[in-house]
């Protein structure tokens, strides 16, 4: 359970720290709107990729940035622990909720937006559709990340991938309260 908890620490901090570099980043201008970055236009690839990505442009900086993810989810492999199908299960499961988190925090986080008294469904063009607080994006990592662990569900694996979700939860609240207290949009 330690072990556990401390991963999913580690993954928060990991996503906050990726969220903050790339507000630096793009500033307001999110999903790298004004980065000068390779961007394919309408080839066969870009328009598939928009399509699974709710109609999101594919850019050089979005699979350079997704790639590091995906590599740095990876590195236990390549440093000890063993591969196998139902651990690479996991590190697929991880970046679904990893990146939805990643995300969030970075709307959370970037003095453009916010979420108390700025209202992200309004700003955050990139996000088409909304249901409730959260794009439907994040729904829809939610429910990939649990279908992609259905072969090897468990009531372990359950426990650990809700941990991940709970800390996950529970340091974006966190978060939120310190940037909008620091803000000023919330009385103490």
């Amino acid at each position: 359970l330690f072990n556990m908890l401390n991963h999913a620490i580690y993954l928060f901090i990991a996503a906050l720290v990726l969220a903050f570099l790339e507000v630096q980043i793009e500033g307001k201008h999110g999903w790298a709107g004004k980065l000068p970055t390779w961007r394919p236009g309408e080839k066969w690839y870009a328009r598939l990729y928009r399509k699974a990505m709710g109609g999101k442009e594919l850019t050089g900086y979005h699979i350079g940035v997704f790639s590091f993810v995906l590599l740095f989810l990876h590195y236990p492999f390549f440093s000890g622990t063993s591969w196998s199908l139902p651990a690479e299960l996991r590190v697929i499961s991880t970046f679904f909720i990893f990146s939805a988190v990643w995300d969030y925090l970075w709307i959370i986080i970037n003095p453009h937006y916010g979420v108390i008294r700025r209202r992200p469904k309004n700003d955050v063009w990139w996000h088409k559709r909304w249901f409730g607080p959260f794009p439907v994006d994040y729904y829809i990592a939610f429910i990939l990340s649990a279908a992609v662990l259905y072969p090897i569900w468990s009531e372990a694996v359950f426990r650990e991938w809700g941990m991940l979700w709970g800390v996950f939860a529970a340091g974006a609240i966190l978060t939120l309260v310190v940037v909008e207290l620091a803000r000023g949009d919330v009385e103490p």
